[in-house]
């Protein structure tokens, strides 16, 4: 088939539309592709192989002192930027039970979490119930955490860490439905959702992986509902961690974004404290197409059943896997690399072929690839999007 750019080239990249009357689209070379899809942007891509000392590991977590290791024996090791060396700082019992089956492909793995200032980490089971949280001064386990099993391996375990008046906060699943803000250092509760009212808008979500927004004023919830339906839901975490549970009564900015059938676990990332972006475009899983739709939580309209719902503020498609935020920019982990994307035109500006991030040092201003296997850190700057 003929170009539409009309170069002697070899076709490249997925069909682009060709003109502006028809949605048609056709091949185009190289070139074109890049200079209408985003081509490759600097920032150097930096490897730099785990430390000899850490043995297999399995999961990292950025922190401001350095990145913490989780080793397959259960050691929590720190790794401090530009060491070659690494120091035990706990270890874990933490373990997937023996003869877990999984639920639709979705295995039960040991996944670690880490407070920004170093402070604490915690290792549960994603898909399971058991999960531990450890003092890093100490080594000691402050808490041990367990959720009630109520379809449990369909999702995640929820927990992230955050801060309020200037102390550390974990919040975790305590309940199929609710979530709990404690202590980290000694399990005291300070907050929690109030228990199950039928007619109350946060009720007969089961919770799923936690998104904490860049300040930290906001969460979101990769939940589902009967029959089942993906439903992320966000509130806000001021009036809940200062009030506790009567926020929920008088308004904490809770609202639920569109269900969508048998899908949940799905790309997500806030842009800034009142844009969440979600992946997937479809209203079922068999449907889904790569995509991106972005909400402003922060305006809120209420649908014939009374249900807030955020507004759609952005629709587009071409990203998929995991997605990242940075200076208000998204990024894809796509098979074949790191796409970057402009969240109000929905268009991609840019790419870092063959760099698939696993996790986001937001702190250092890096990308991450973790590669279990190798036993390696590939590196690379968000400052490095805009050329």
């Amino acid at each position: 088939m003929p170009l539409i750019c009309g170069h002697d080239a070899p076709a490249y990249g997925l069909p682009l539309c060709g003109n502006e009357e028809t949605v048609t689209a056709a091949p185009v070379c190289e070139e074109c592709f890049d200079a209408a899809e985003g081509a490759p942007v600097g920032g150097e891509v930096e490897t730099t192989d785990l430390p000899s000392g850490a043995g297999r590991v399995i999961d990292v977590a950025p922190t401001r002192g350095g990145l913490l290791l989780l080793s397959e024996e259960g050691r929590i090791l720190l790794w401090e930027t530009g060491a070659r060396t690494c120091r035990e700082l706990a270890r874990g019992s933490v373990t997937v039970p023996d003869g877990s089956e999984p639920w639709c492909g979705r295995e039960q793995t040991r996944r670690l979490h880490a407070s920004r200032d170093g402070a604490f980490a915690a290792v549960v089971i994603d898909y399971g119930r058991h999960g531990e949280v450890y003092d890093l001064s100490s080594g000691a386990v402050t808490l041990t955490l367990e959720n009630d099993g109520y379809h449990s391996d369909t999702v995640p375990f929820s927990l992230a860490f955050t801060e309020h008046d200037g102390r550390n906060v974990l919040l975790h699943r305590r309940q199929w439905s609710l979530i709990e803000a404690v202590d980290p250092a000694t399990g005291e509760v300070l907050a929690a959702m109030p228990v199950e009212e039928e007619s109350a808008d946060w009720s007969g979500y089961f919770q799923g992986a936690l998104h904490l927004s860049p300040g930290g004023t906001r969460i979101a919830s990769d939940a589902w509902w009967w029959h089942p339906a993906g439903r992320p839901v966000a509130w806000n975490l001021g009036p809940w961690l200062t009030e506790g549970e009567g926020a929920w009564r008088t308004g904490n900015g809770w609202a639920a974004l569109p269900p969508c059938e048998y899908y949940w676990n799905r790309p997500m990332a806030w842009l800034d404290e009142d844009r969440i972006v979600i992946g997937g475009l479809g209203e079922d899983e068999e449907e889904i197409v790569p995509g991106a739709r972005v909400f402003d939580v922060s305006r809120v309209e209420t649908d014939q059943w009374g249900h807030r719902n955020p507004v759609e503020v952005a629709t587009f498609g071409g990203p998929e896997g995991a997605f990242f935020s940075a200076d208000g920019l998204l990024f894809s982990a796509g098979a074949g690399g790191l796409g970057i994307w402009d969240p109000v035109a929905g268009a991609r500006t840019g790419s870092v072929p063959g760099f698939v991030p696993t996790h986001h040092d937001a702190l250092a201003g890096h990308l991450l690839a973790f590669d279990p296997a190798r036993g390696a850190i590939r590196r690379w700057p968000t400052s490095g999007s805009r050329r």
